[in-house]
């Protein structure tokens, strides 16, 4: 089962007795078994009804216990075993007769970065239970993701500040979500968050130079973008986030370029790449002094600075100051 299957499941209240959750995602296991939690428990009787245990602390025989028993003036029970990957092979097959006959009014969620249960176990689990792996969304995905949490603090969200917040963030939806709690606390009463919000917000040294150094690629300003590198790179950002961030202004600008020979209007042209109105001059400027032949040039210094970054040993910050001079020169 996928996660998104599964919420639309646990949203009917057709709960399983038994779930297994892993992967690398933590912050969507950990929002998976809060709705769960806020589905099966009454607040007011949750202290008598929740039991949490960790892997590394728990007895086998401690959790089946308080699985098995009965719920208080409810008609469930939740169980939550966390870092389940940390109980030894020879205590989680203690609970290979518990989940063959697991109590039916008892939830019991196993959360772990990796699969814990062996193929024996895992058939056994199966019979009654739901597993579920939680993986990184892709690149394609984490717009969605960030239109998804705005939403769950009731703001809607710009383009633009959508596009600056994978950028700055890439796929990590811890950080997303407490940037966007942070956001959304500073516009207050405003139903829409922009990019400056984005920029006010999440720019503190690095996020602030992460814009800089698009910008100054877009300008060919050789001087402000090899600063803007040295910062990010003394701040310890990595080498292939800051050749995405350069990629994805070259990109842009060729494809701006583009829509305005499509006779595509300036004001869909920022709308459609996430430019605001308040930055669409700057950044128009950018698109009519670039070409699409400069386009094609600038992709090949891309890719081959992607392949030495990744394949060869040179000082990767080399490699990054050469491209950022051989675009600025393009």
């Amino acid at each position: 089962m996928k996660p998104l299957e599964l919420q639309k499941t646990i949203q009917k209240r057709n709960l399983s007795p038994l779930y297994f959750f892993y992967g690398e995602e933590i912050f969507l296991i950990d929002k998976m078994v809060d709705e769960i939690k806020g589905i099966v428990l009454d607040p007011k009787l949750a202290d008598f009804n929740l039991s949490v245990f960790y892997g590394k602390e728990s007895a086998p025989q401690d959790i089946i216990n308080s699985a098995k028993t009965f719920p208080l003036m409810s008609d469930h029970r939740l169980i939550v075993i966390k870092e389940a990957d940390r109980l030894k092979e020879s205590s989680l097959k203690e609970f290979s007769s518990y989940f063959a006959d697991p109590l039916i009014s008892t939830c019991m969620i196993i959360c772990a970065e990796k699969m814990a249960l062996n193929a024996t176990l895992l058939k056994v689990f199966r019979k009654k239970g739901e597993v579920v792996r939680f993986y990184h969304p892709f690149d394609r995905e984490i717009p969605a993701w960030i239109r998804r949490i705005a939403n769950g603090f009731s703001k809607k969200i710009s383009q633009e500040a959508v596009t600056q917040l994978s950028v700055e963030l890439e796929k990590d939806l811890q950080k997303i979500y407490n940037e966007l709690q942070k956001i959304a606390a500073y516009v207050g009463e405003r139903e829409v968050i922009e990019g400056n919000d984005v920029k006010e917000v999440v720019a503190d040294v690095k996020g602030s130079t992460v814009f800089n150094l698009m910008d100054c690629v877009g300008n060919r300003d050789v001087e402000g973008a090899l600063d803007a590198l040295k910062r990010l790179m003394e701040s310890g950002e990595q080498p292939l986030k800051i050749l995405r961030m350069i990629t994805l202004r070259i990109r842009q600008l060729a494809r701006g370029k583009e829509m305005l020979k499509e006779g595509i209007s300036q004001a869909e042209v920022g709308s459609s790449l996430g430019i605001r109105n308040f930055f669409l001059k700057g950044f128009l400027t950018q698109v009519h002094a670039f070409s699409l032949a400069q386009a094609e040039v600038c992709t090949n210094h891309l890719f081959y600075s992607d392949w030495k970054i990744k394949s060869s040993r040179v000082n990767k910050r080399l490699i990054l100051e050469k491209l950022i001079i051989e675009l600025c020169g393009c």
